[in-house]
């Protein structure tokens, strides 16, 4: 028998694969991705991490005393909190002209980046460890969908883009995409058939979070119903 996280990237087949192999992730990787759909999709990730680390802290609260997650994702908080996330994606911003602070106001989100955001922190709220474990993976698996993709390949285009890239073969955040898995794995089997079935459709909607997310930054779709014309 597989392990319950293949069971939940089986039951998310379709999905898996439209996230991987999104029209943005495949334009960067033939040299063909526009920089404003790269600028987009930086900008709108910044108010997202600090719900992100929001949920990881919420998630410490809930993960069993010592456990193997918790120095994972304490790990992660101290070392790429919040504030140096914003700074290296200014930063990376900057070399390709873009100078206008980041937000990471509530206000800043657009509708796609918003439903996810609130996916993850209603999930940590309300929801066992084993839910946040489930809901967190598929963000954690830019490991896979960025990191593995792009390692040691040259990325045609600005050099923003292969440093972007490069952030995801970081060894604090692929620690985190394995803890996931485990405390996934550990949960699945102490909980029941419901529990199992409410793990795998947060899981789901994480990964379809995942594709609207680069939808929004292929389709440069950022405004809310109702904005006003620019």
């Amino acid at each position: 028998m597989g392990s319950f996280v293949e069971e939940c990237r089986r039951n998310a087949a379709a999905v898996w694969d439209a996230y991987r192999h999104h029209p943005w992730i495949e334009a960067m990787a033939a040299g063909e991705l526009p920089v404003e759909k790269f600028v987009s999709f930086q900008v709108n990730d910044a108010p997202y991490i600090v719900d992100l680390h929001r949920s990881l802290a919420i998630g410490v609260s809930k993960a069993p005393a010592g456990s193997a997650w918790t120095k994972a994702a304490t790990t992660v908080l101290d070392d790429v909190w919040v504030l140096n996330e914003i700074e290296e994606k200014q930063k990376l911003l900057a070399e390709l002209g873009v100078d206008t602070p980041l937000r990471i106001d509530a206000g800043a989100y657009i509708p796609a980046r918003e439903a996810y955001a609130n996916h993850l922190v209603r999930t940590a709220l309300e929801g066992t460890i084993g839910d946040i474990a489930s809901a967190l993976l598929p963000c954690a698996m830019f490991t896979e969908v960025i990191g593995e993709r792009f390692r040691n390949v040259r990325i045609n285009g600005p050099l923003a883009y292969q440093k972007w890239a490069d952030i995801y073969v970081h060894r604090a955040v692929h620690k985190m995409a394995s803890m996931h898995s485990q405390m996934m794995e550990s949960e699945a089997a102490r909980t029941d058939d419901a529990g199992r079935a409410r793990m795998k459709l947060l899981y789901l909607r994480s990964v379809q979070h995942q594709v609207d997310v680069f939808d929004a930054a292929w389709n440069l779709d950022t405004r809310w119903p109702g904005d006003a014309d620019a």
